[in-house]
């Protein structure tokens, strides 16, 4: 059984979009932790292609997507923005991070997935960030740090009628907040701005309660740029 079990996690780890060198010097519960992480992007990514559906968009040369970049496009953006690309849900949890993290705090895309977040950020600054995460600024409080983290294996979900419209200037987000850092800094912390806003999570409601899968989780997408000393 446990031959068989690594045969698994083998192939599972050959299927994870990092180069050889970072998935050779993965473990087996970080194989596991990247591939539940990717599944949910694959599903959040899904279920948002569902609901744009019904736009129509124009096609453009030999029938390609204009409004959409290609890949390539896309990494340029990245390349030439100057910070990273990061989205946290509700309770904690790293969803996404842009492989350009390491070019700010020395962390690799894959060292930070499906992490809770606030093993990243400086102890006076994790409060200030949770409540970042909450729609009205104001969520349930914590005894101890220790449940920062602890709380982020609970997905919080809401009913669409509780939060403001999803366009909602409320929903907007900018702040600025000390994150772990590995390079060269003095203080161990880098203070990052953050811009953006909360947004519906969808594809994370897999519940087969016909009430239960009306709740919907919220999740900051945000850009995160140094500050200039």
């Amino acid at each position: 059984h446990r031959d068989r079990l690594n045969g698994e996690l083998d192939r599972l780890m050959e299927l994870l979009p990092f180069p050889d060198e970072i998935r050779s010097r993965l473990d087996k519960l970080s194989v596991l932790r990247l591939s539940v992480g990717y599944l949910r992007v694959k599903s959040y990514f899904k279920a948002s292609m569902k609901n744009n559906n019904n736009s129509r968009v124009s096609p453009g040369v030999n029938g390609q997507n204009m409004e959409s970049p290609g890949f390539s496009e896309g990494e340029l953006l990245l390349q030439a923005l100057n910070g990273f690309v990061l989205v946290v849900t509700s309770e904690g949890m790293v969803f996404y991070v842009s492989p350009t993290i390491k070019e700010y705090l020395g962390f690799h895309q894959s060292d930070v997935v499906h992490q809770s977040v606030f093993e990243l950020i400086h102890t006076d600054d994790r409060a200030m960030f949770r409540e970042q995460l909450h729609f009205a600024l104001n969520p349930t409080p914590v005894a101890s740090d220790a449940e920062f983290s602890q709380g982020c294996g609970k997905a919080v979900m809401y009913n669409p009628e509780q939060l403001p419209p999803d366009s909602s200037s409320f929903l907007e987000r900018s702040f600025v907040c000390r994150f772990r850092c590995l390079l060269d800094n003095s203080s161990g912390f880098l203070a990052l701005k953050f811009h953006g806003r909360l947004k519906y999570l969808h594809g994370q409601n897999l519940s087969r309660d016909i009430e239960t899968s009306k709740k919907v989780q919220l999740a900051l997408f945000a850009i995160a740029i140094p500050v200039q000393p």
